[in-house]
């Protein structure tokens, strides 16, 4: 996700960069233009070519075009073009402009459209920060707006955190409520938890049921090599019944079950709990997922 985030706060740099190379060009070629109209023309050519470049991925298989990408580029050529320093001409508007408020204004715009540029940036850095804190707890389903951006719920699943479960003796006070619906595979994924888990000994989960039926939950661990088989990555089936549930796995369990090599326990990349093809719609509440 940081990854991802540093790619898209990219585009405003780049643009940034494009529209000063224009604006230079535009200088050379129209010495008699006005500064503030040369702005205006290497905006519109920084844009033209973000949207071509938008067009363009519509044509790859793998890629697609985005408005928020388009948005970086026109935001980033913009505030590049308020901040840069304007040529000023002896008695034009453009000296006067560039000494006064509207200069000033013009900064504070550009810094703006800066920082709107950076927000998903900034956003998913804070978000790693309050996960690094909350260790060992790896998720704990209080509706925390850090936790959304690693927690996501499956294709016929809904998640509802920061519920308080049914039950007595040993229900967490605080859990998610992770309905299932009929699919092949309704769930949840835990994105990107924590990943080095070498200081801890097991991954525990609290489940808590008011429902009569056992269901069979599945839980998967993966780390950042996995190649997608089965045999590569950690998979163990268990019964929910009635009441709470306390799972705990060995984390050398976890490590050892790739076929061909150990689980790499400094890049856990992802945690997958579902159920497979359910009959009828059902609910779990899911408590806390420490590492103990």
């Amino acid at each position: 996700m940081f990854t991802d985030a540093l790619f898209d706060a990219g585009h405003a740099p780049l643009f940034g960069g494009l529209a000063i190379a224009v604006l230079v060009l535009l200088r050379a070629r129209r010495s008699g233009a006005s500064e503030t109209t040369l702005r205006v023309q290497a905006w519109l050519v920084t844009v033209a070519v973000g949207v071509t470049t938008e067009a363009l991925q519509s044509l790859q298989a793998d890629r697609d075009p985005a408005f928020n990408d388009l948005a970086r580029d026109a935001a980033g050529a913009a505030a590049f073009l308020l901040l840069w320093r304007w040529r000023p001409a002896a008695g034009s508007a453009v000296e006067a402009v560039s000494a006064g408020r509207w200069r000033r204004a013009a900064i504070a715009a550009g810094v703006v459209l800066l920082a709107a540029a950076a927000g998903t940036l900034a956003l998913t850095s804070a978000a790693y920060i309050h996960r690094d804190r909350a260790m060992p707890t790896l998720v704990a389903f209080d509706g925390s707006w850090w936790e959304r951006r690693f927690v996501r719920a499956g294709d016929a699943s809904t998640l509802t955190s920061n519920v308080t479960p049914p039950g007595e003796g040993g229900a967490p006070g605080v859990a998610a409520r992770l309905d299932l619906r009929p699919a092949t595979y309704p769930g949840l994924t835990i994105d990107e938890p924590y990943p080095d888990w070498r200081a801890y000994r097991r991954l525990v989960l609290t489940i808590v049921s008011d429902v009569d039926e056992p269901l069979k939950l599945t839980i998967r661990v993966h780390d950042a090599a996995h190649d997608q088989r089965f045999e590569d990555r950690f998979n163990r089936t268990f019964t929910v019944a009635r009441g709470v549930n306390r799972l705990a796995i060995s984390l050398d369990d976890i490590r050892r079950a790739p076929d061909r090599r150990q689980m790499d326990m400094t890049r856990i990349r992802s945690i997958v709990l579902f159920t497979y093809q359910p009959e009828r719609p059902t609910h779990v509440y899911l408590g806390p997922i420490r590492l103990e």
